[in-house]
């Protein structure tokens, strides 16, 4: 596999970008998306934040589309996106937790999503949602101010709320709470960093929500407070995988399989640099993937096949400048069979790397 990198803000002359970067395929459309915000300085040195798309098409090209306008017109910071039921959706914070929804021939709409679930006003740091193809809904988690974990779920009947840390005794959240769905056994998932630096985990199934603190569970060291865990399904194993960073600078994978849940020192076992950024895992070709920014300045990748972890070195491979600010971030292009890594450089570019057969 050979990578290549693209300087999108020069491609489609993007303003700078800050903050946190998303992207995501849409195989039904044939396209990618990479969303940021950028700061504005208006006349009176008044800033405003915009919400940006950067999109390419199957011809080979690259767009950009100014969303504040159709996002409400206040932004905060940008969440993630996915594709839910063939349209597009981009969680975001603005006046609170809100949604841009894209669907074909219908452009984007947006939804205030507290408004529409009763959910409370307070919140910190950002919000991230989820399908979940096997119930037909989809799900966005956010903290509050205190730390408590909220989530926002929709199904046929419209938005509602429910206060997970009420609903399971669980610690308070020290950073974002992120969620995902695993599909073939029809339950749902959050993981967050406690304010107890620990790693801990919410799960529903038939009986409603349940709380468990991995950290304890697996002996696994504390996580460094003030970086976000992410976690995913490897369906192909049926396994569940959570990574995050340690006190030790190193990346950690939390598994839970047939037996169990496990810890595993990616950075001891595949003898990569230790990690500036939060480490984002997830699957392409059948085999599991770690993206994160290295002691080195370099984006890295540790990639799971045949039992045994390698790390690569995607900054050098892809001949790209050793300059990255904030957390890479990486997804399957499933429809193309490539993969994608996506991070601002410390000139606010936006910066893809391509691995492509």
């Amino acid at each position: 596999m050979g990578w290549t990198h693209h300087d999108l803000t020069a491609i489609t002359g993007a303003p700078i970008g800050e903050g946190i970067i998303t992207g995501y395929a849409f195989d039904a459309g044939g396209t990618r998306h990479v969303n940021f915000v950028s700061a504005h300085v208006g006349p009176q040195q008044q800033v405003t934040v915009h919400l940006h798309e950067l999109w390419w098409h199957v011809d080979g090209s690259w767009h950009h589309e100014d969303l504040t306008s159709v996002a409400g017109g206040q932004v905060a910071n940008c969440g993630n996106g996915y594709v839910f039921r063939c349209s597009r959706h981009l969680d975001f914070l603005g006046q609170g937790v809100d949604q841009l929804r894209w669907r074909r021939n219908g452009g984007w709409h947006h939804k205030d999503l507290l408004k529409a679930s009763g959910a409370p006003f307070a919140y910190t740091g950002g919000a991230h949602g989820c399908p979940f193809v096997a119930r037909g809904t989809q799900h966005v988690n956010y903290p509050d101010s205190i730390g408590h974990v909220h989530h926002l779920w929709r199904n046929d009947a419209g938005w509602h709320h429910e206060d997970l840390t009420e609903a399971t005794g669980a610690p308070l959240a020290g950073g974002n709470a992120k969620g995902y769905a695993f599909e073939a056994r029809r339950t749902q998932h959050v993981s967050y960093v406690g304010q107890d630096e620990h790693v801990h985990h919410l799960w529903r199934g038939a009986e409603g929500w349940h709380s468990l603190d991995l950290t304890a569970a697996t002996g696994a060291p504390d996580a460094e407070p003030n970086r976000d865990c992410n976690g995913f399904v490897f369906p192909s194993h049926g396994t569940q995988h959570v990574t995050f960073v340690g006190l030790d600078h190193h990346v950690h994978e939390l598994v839970h399989d047939a037996t169990g849940w496990h810890h595993h020192d990616l950075t001891a076992i595949a003898g990569g640099p230790q990690t500036q950024t939060a480490p984002f895992g997830y699957v392409f070709a059948g085999t599991r993937r770690v993206v994160y920014l290295g002691a080195d300045n370099h984006v890295h990748q540790l990639t799971w096949g045949s039992g045994s972890w390698a790390d690569a070195d995607l900054t050098a491979a892809a001949g790209a400048a050793p300059t990255v600010d904030g957390d890479p971030m990486g997804f399957e292009f499933a429809s193309h069979g490539s993969q994608h890594v996506v991070y601002l450089n410390d000139a606010g570019h936006v910066i893809e790397l391509l691995g492509a057969p």
